[in-house]
């Protein structure tokens, strides 16, 4: 059996021998290039009720991934992710990012909705967003669930004094350093 804390060890041991080439181009080559993050939140209900979506039951865990070149991946706690959230110039506050909401159906099609999500916050095993449709309607409620969250590319401006996080996006370089 895997312990909780044995992924994120490896994750870190495994970008620390990431190429330094990120780190040798210029500031401007770098920002240029930096991986776009994506994120995914699944769980084992959802609803939406006066402009609140809950995903509720929801993995602790959000997960991030990057295409290539960088194939970045990793996870990230749902308390630290909400708090991120709002914070400095690489959060989403000031700039919202548009969602994938899948629903799954048993006996038919997903649900899916395109949607703007704010205000990120947990409730006991629950993540609650305020958030609105911009393509198809948010069920009030549902099963099964995946939250795909745009990301966007940025390099990172976190302060932290790791060698492996120059150039890589702040989302991944705080996922395991505890913020």
């Amino acid at each position: 059996m895997i312990k909780r804390y044995t992924l994120p060890a490896i994750a870190v041991v495994l970008l620390s021998y990431a190429p330094p080439s990120a780190t040798a181009q210029s500031s401007a080559t770098t920002q240029s290039k930096a991986p776009q993050v994506q994120f995914v939140q699944v769980a084992k209900n959802v609803a939406f009720k006066d402009g609140v979506l809950t995903l509720g039951d929801v993995s602790p865990m959000t997960t991030f991934f990057s295409d290539r070149p960088e194939r970045l991946t990793g996870q990230v706690r749902n308390d630290l992710f909400a708090k991120l959230w709002n914070e400095g110039k690489n959060g989403f506050k000031n700039d919202p990012p548009n969602a994938a909401l899948t629903v799954f159906n048993p006996v038919g099609k997903p649900n899916q909705t395109i949607v703007v999500l704010t205000n990120p916050r947990l409730d006991g095993k629950n993540m609650l967003f305020d958030a609105r449709a911009l393509k198809g309607d948010i069920p009030a409620q549902g099963g099964e669930s995946a939250l795909f969250i745009d990301g966007y590319q940025t390099p990172c401006n976190s302060g932290l004094n790791n060698p492996w996080d120059s150039g890589y996006p702040c989302w991944a370089a705080t996922a395991f350093s505890g913020g």
